[in-house]
């Protein structure tokens, strides 16, 4: 069995799950029409982290209704 990893290891999808990680804001926010998949397959999950790379506080909204 893999171990759990905390919520603050993937992108925030929320404010709740942003305020886990103590921000109170975005810089970013992605709007994908995908759902969030944090793996190198997925075009959003690779773009993501690339952004938080620069030290950006991104968030993303999957699936927007």
């Amino acid at each position: 069995m893999l171990p759990e990893r905390p919520i603050s290891d993937w992108i925030p999808l929320s404010l709740k799950e942003a305020q886990k990680r103590a921000w109170d804001e975005f810089d970013v926010i992605l709007i994908s029409g995908d759902a969030y998949v944090d793996h190198p397959a997925f075009g959003t999950a690779v773009v993501s982290r690339i952004i938080e790379d620069e030290g950006l506080r991104i968030g993303i909204v999957a699936q927007p209704n």
